[in-house]
């Protein structure tokens, strides 16, 4: 790319999003390699980065409904490109017009499918008379298919896959990078970990005894909370779960309850750098109904302990069956939570990896030089001399 400015779209900042944690780090890689950086977002957003080549723009509304959310950001995004014709845009919104896109949420329409499948026929109708979903599977394809378009990076085959088959794109404008770790901050807790577990005993006042097992992640229903709590109920008395994310707890401990385990489920709430409780965790126990990558898994082996997954889970692609995690495979039923259930019982008291070897292994999602084949590869950009 010949040029040294790009437009970069994202419409919010959250200290605990996984696309806005994405986003920043190419910001700020751009911002090291003096490239100008034009950053397209809602107003009152407040990213953690300044630098004199970054121009913060404030784009639509942030309040109201979410159908009038999406389409001012759109409409005013699209003005501004009109406005002033960008070399490169890259965007991790769906919006119709971009050059390069981050497809780390996979498509509104594999979303949507899997959602209705597992929804009520209330729930079902009410979506497809959504304006906000009608209006995001619009932007959607219009995005996918819009001219400008140079390349999409998938997180995950499940991804390239989910657009190839939605949309027909080819697969030379599809490109698989994984979202990065921070390998090495997550070593630093890992390699300290007994200090960070006599903070957290503390602070939550939790049994230093029990075995505990991790599920990292808000949205509670896409992420399998219940298939967890299920699974767990299943095990030895001694394991407990620890849920570390933001959701309705209600319906979550009405269900453990019911499956005589609501004194094994601890809910602890959103914490910043949530990976860290794996210290206290005998595994990580994540089993989505749908999930484009999978961070939490990702920085769960990066931290040293197994990992149960769907295989409705991007990160299946890194998961080495029997060592590093297993996968619940689909349909979803008692049975198969059964068995995927007791496959990880079996990896956690006769392991095939140690910690150590399962960390390593985690190397390879190293953000570091994984965003240095985003800036070059993906975006084609060279630093200045």
């Amino acid at each position: 790319m010949s040029g040294h400015s790009v437009v970069i779209v994202r419409s919010s900042f959250s200290a605990y999003g996984g696309v806005e944690r994405v986003a920043l780090d190419v910001i700020q890689k751009l911002l090291q390699k003096q490239i100008n950086v034009e950053l397209l977002t809602w107003p009152n957003q407040h990213w953690p980065v300044s630098h004199p080549n970054l121009h913060i723009i404030s784009i639509g509304i942030n309040k109201g409904p979410r159908f009038l959310q999406a389409l001012s950001f759109n409409i005013g995004v699209e003005n501004y490109l009109i406005k002033n014709n960008p070399e490169c845009i890259f965007s991790f919104d769906r919006i119709t017009t971009f050059t390069h896109m981050h497809g780390g949420g996979g498509t509104h329409r594999t979303f949507l499918k899997i959602k209705n499948t597992n929804s009520s026929f209330f729930s079902r109708n009410f979506r497809r008379i959504s304006l906000f979903h009608f209006y995001t599977l619009y932007v959607e394809r219009r995005g996918f298919l819009n001219p400008r378009l140079k390349s999409i990076q998938c997180a995950s085959s499940l991804v390239k896959k989910d657009i190839i088959n939605d949309y027909g794109l080819s697969e030379e404008k599809l490109e698989v990078i994984p979202n990065g770790i921070d390998w090495h901050k997550i070593g630093s807790t890992s390699h300290h970990r007994q200090q960070t577990i006599a903070k957290l005993i503390n602070r939550h006042h939790l049994d230093a005894k029990r075995n505990y097992l991790l599920f990292l992640g808000s949205g509670f229903e896409r992420k399998g909370l219940d298939i967890a709590i299920r699974g767990v109920a299943g095990m030895p008395e001694h394991y407990g779960l620890l849920v570390v994310g933001k959701g309705r707890t209600t319906p979550y401990k009405q269900l453990a309850k019911q499956v005589s385990m609501d004194h094994r489920l601890y809910f602890l709430g959103p914490q910043e750098n949530g990976w860290k409780y794996a210290v206290l965790c005998k595994a990580l126990v994540l089993p989505s109904r749908y999930e484009p990558f999978g961070m939490a898994p990702a920085e769960a082996n990066a931290m040293g302990i197994p990992v149960l997954i769907s295989d409705k889970t991007g990160y299946l692609d890194w998961v080495e069956e029997g060592k590093n995690g297993v996968i619940l495979k689909s349909p979803t039923n008692h049975e198969t939570i059964a068995d995927a259930f007791s496959r990880l019982l079996k990896v956690i008291e006769s392991p095939c990896l140690n910690a150590e070897q399962i960390r390593k292994g985690a190397y390879r999602l190293d953000y570091g030089a994984l965003m240095n084949y985003l800036i070059h590869d993906f975006l084609g950009i060279e630093s200045r001399p």
